[in-house]
């Protein structure tokens, strides 16, 4: 494992993140949204608004404190590591289908 990777795994420096997109699916969930929704949303509301606009920023503070720590790391390969670490998130929380069923496929 990569030092910077093993530094992030170490210190959590995901966690908020994470727990920010879990809330975010989970709205999505409960508002029966579909992919085609989160992607040209029907409606904004304050939640939606205050959930999203935490992410942005807590992306920008993993970076910062990655290279604030001395890593020469490439963005990219940042965007990789926390994309790999909410990716589960997706599973665990699926979105409604297109056709109104909303059972996971096995």
């Amino acid at each position: 494992m990569e030092g910077w990777r093993k530094f992030a795994e170490i210190l959590e420096i995901t966690k908020e993140l994470e727990e920010t997109y879990l809330k975010l699916r989970e709205f999505f969930q409960r508002e029966g949204w579909t992919q085609s929704d989160i992607e040209k949303p029907p409606y904004y509301t304050a939640e939606l608004m205050d959930l999203h606009s935490r992410i942005k920023p807590l992306v920008w503070d993993i970076e910062r404190t990655i290279t604030d720590y001395g890593f020469n790391v490439d963005g990219d390969e940042v965007h990789h590591y926390i994309m790999d670490k909410i990716s589960h998130i997706d599973d665990i929380t699926p979105l409604k289908k297109q056709n109104g069923n909303n059972k996971r496929d096995n």
